[in-house]
């Protein structure tokens, strides 16, 4: 009966979520999505063209759906109720990224799947460095916001490294956004390996100081 109760206030609060904390989230990545098209041509492009908009703009998604996900629990009153129950805080804000990771993943083969039709040379590889560039710009945000209890500041970390990719290409190594757009693929992987690592401190960031 307990394990019951505890599986119906996971799906109480992930409905929650999911109504008011995500609607915003989401719409803000939606219109990155839509923007895109209006900014980059994305018809009858070559195989660097392509990546053009998947890390020019596209990757704002990740910081749009990644960044707010501590940010009901930045308001006091919330955060004191959610720490008096008995789910665990920091596995309701996993399950939170679980949904908004899958959200953006289809955002992006939607993309795809869009340039395909309108006839650009997309590949697998593309779709593989859009998420990861996705991913990792948008746990940038994760991390400053998570770390630093502050949303906004999570939104500055971001900004701040996507204007660094404009000066500091050699420095960022791997971690140079615009890479793909360069003809340059290897560097995706390790993306995917820093947005990991990011969540991983930040959880346990959280963890020890609570």
């Amino acid at each position: 009966e307990q394990e019951q109760a505890m599986v119906t206030n996971y799906g109480k609060i992930q409905n929650v979520n999911l109504k008011h904390n995500f609607v915003l989230p989401f719409v803000s990545a939606l219109a990155v999505f839509l923007l895109t098209p209006l900014v980059f041509n994305i018809t009858s492009l070559q195989e660097k063209e392509v990546a053009r908009p998947f890390e020019f703009l596209l990757s704002w998604m990740g910081v749009m759906l990644l960044t707010p996900i501590f940010l009901p629990e930045q308001n006091k009153d919330i955060r004191d109720v959610v720490r008096s129950k008995k789910i665990d805080y920091l596995k309701v804000c996993g399950i939170r990224m679980l949904y908004s990771v899958v959200t953006l993943m289809v955002l992006e083969a939607l993309f795809a799947g869009m340039m395909l039709w309108r006839e650009s040379a997309v590949a697998v590889t593309h779709l593989f460095g859009g998420i990861a560039t996705s991913l990792f710009f948008g746990m940038i945000g994760f991390a400053a916001a998570g770390i630093s209890e502050n949303t906004t500041i999570g939104y500055m970390a971001a900004m701040l490294y996507y204007l660094a990719n404009y000066g500091l290409k050699e420095r960022l190594g791997d971690f140079f956004l615009f890479s793909m757009s360069t003809g340059d693929f290897a560097g995706k992987g390790w993306m995917i390996v820093g947005a990991i690592v990011l969540c991983v401190i930040t959880f346990l960031w959280i963890r020890i100081k609570n």
